[in-house]
C-alpha cells in the first residue's frame, strides 16, 4: 500500500458515524423497547391525538431538571403517553397526578407504574380536567404542571392552565419551536402577535432547551423547544377589563396591517373622533400598527376606552 493513501479510521467517529452510533443506540435501547411494550398491547402512536414519544432518556433527565421541583410539590402531567418523563417526574414530587386520554396508555401506566408510589393515573382529557380542585384535594395552594403538549392543541392547553392560574405555580411544557418563538417576540416581528400578549400577560416565558425532532417517534416534522411558565399572580399591566383589553389586541392582530385609526374604528364600533379621542388620551399615535404596541401601550388603550 502506498504511504500517501489513508485508510479511514472508524473509531475516530465523525458527523456521520456519531449519527449513526446514536440511532443504533435508539434502536437497540428506549425505542425498540418502546415499540415492544406497545405492540404487546396491540397499540401504536395516534395521530389525532398527536402523539409523539420521547426516546432519549438522557433529554427526559434534563427536562425533568429543569422543572425544579421538590419534595413538597405536587405535579401534574399533561398527557404521559409511554410514561417517558412520568417516573422521573414522581420521584422528586410528593405527589404526581398524570392525565392520559388514551385508554390503551393510561392502563400501560398503571401496569408499568403499579408499584411506584405517589403516582395516580387518571384517564381523561387534561382541558376538561380541575387544577384547582386536585390542589385542593391534595392540601398545596399551587401545582406544578409539566407535559410534552400536543402541537395540535397546544393553544387550549395554555388557555386552560391560564384560566386556572390561581391553582398552578409553574408549567414545564414541550412545545413547537416555532410557536415557542411566538410566545417570546418582540413587538413589531413577524412572530409578534395576540398570542404573545395572551402568554405575556397571564406568565413570565423562560425558553429553557431545543429538543430536535429526531429524540421522538414518530419522529414530527419540526423541533420543539422546552419553555417555563411562572403564572404571575397578579397581571402586569392593570385595566378595567381584560375582555375589552384582549378584543382591542385581537382586532389589532386580525388587521395588523391597518392603522390604528382603523382598527379601533371596527374592532370598538366607534367614530374616527371617538378614537382620535381616545388615542390621544393612551399617548399612542393613531397612524401605528398594533403589531408595533406592547402590552403596557394596549392596556392604555383599553383603559382609555372603558365606559366611564
Amino acid at each position: 500500500m502506498s504511504p500517501s493513501r489513508r485508510v479511514p479510521n472508524p473509531a475516530r467517529g465523525g458527523r456521520a458515524s456519531s449519527y449513526v452510533r446514536e440511532r443504533a443506540a435508539l434502536e437497540g435501547g428506549g425505542l425498540s423497547r418502546l415499540k415492544r411494550v406497545l405492540a404487546e398491547r396491540g397499540l401504536a402512536p395516534r395521530r389525532r391525538f398527536g402523539q409523539n414519544f420521547l426516546i432519549r432518556e438522557d433529554l427526559a433527565d434534563r427536562i425533568v431538571d429543569h422543572c425544579h421541583l421538590s419534595q413538597d410539590d405536587v405535579a401534574v402531567e399533561i398527557g404521559p403517553g409511554a410514561g417517558a418523563l412520568t417516573s422521573r417526574l414522581a420521584s422528586r414530587v410528593r405527589r404526581l397526578i398524570a392525565v392520559e386520554k388514551d385508554t390503551g396508555l393510561a392502563a400501560l401506566l398503571r401496569e408499568e407504574l403499579a408499584e411506584l408510589p405517589g403516582v395516580e393515573i387518571v384517564e381523561g382529557d387534561f382541558l376538561a380536567f380541575d387544577l384547582p380542585a386536585a390542589a385542593a384535594a391534595h392540601g398545596v395552594p399551587r401545582l406544578a404542571v409539566a407535559g410534552n403538549i400536543p402541537y395540535n392543541i397546544t393553544t387550549p392547553v395554555l388557555e386552560r392552565i391560564f384560566d386556572q392560574r390561581a391553582a398552578v405555580r409553574v408549567a414545564v411544557l414541550l412545545v413547537q419551536k416555532e410557536y415557542a418563538e411566538r410566545l417570546a417576540a418582540a413587538a413589531g416581528t413577524p412572530e409578534y402577535g395576540s398570542l404573545t400578549l395572551f402568554a405575556r400577560y397571564h406568565a413570565l416565558l423562560e425558553p429553557l432547551m431545543t429538543v430536535r425532532a429526531a429524540a421522538f417517534w414518530p419522529r414530527p416534522e419540526v423541533d420543539s423547544m422546552l419553555v417555563r411558565f411562572l403564572l404571575r399572580e397578579r397581571p402586569p399591566v392593570e385595566v378595567p377589563s381584560e375582555a375589552l383589553l384582549f378584543r382591542i389586541i385581537r382586532g389589532s392582530f386580525q388587521m395588523r396591517r391597518k392603522q390604528l385609526m382603523n382598527t379601533l374604528e371596527e374592532t370598538l364600533g366607534v367614530g374616527k373622533q371617538d378614537v382620535a379621542r381616545l388615542c390621544r388620551a393612551a399617548g399612542i399615535d393613531p397612524r401605528r400598527r398594533g403589531e408595533t404596541l406592547t402590552l403596557d401601550e394596549f392596556a392604555k388603550l383599553a383603559r382609555a376606552a372603558a365606559p366611564g
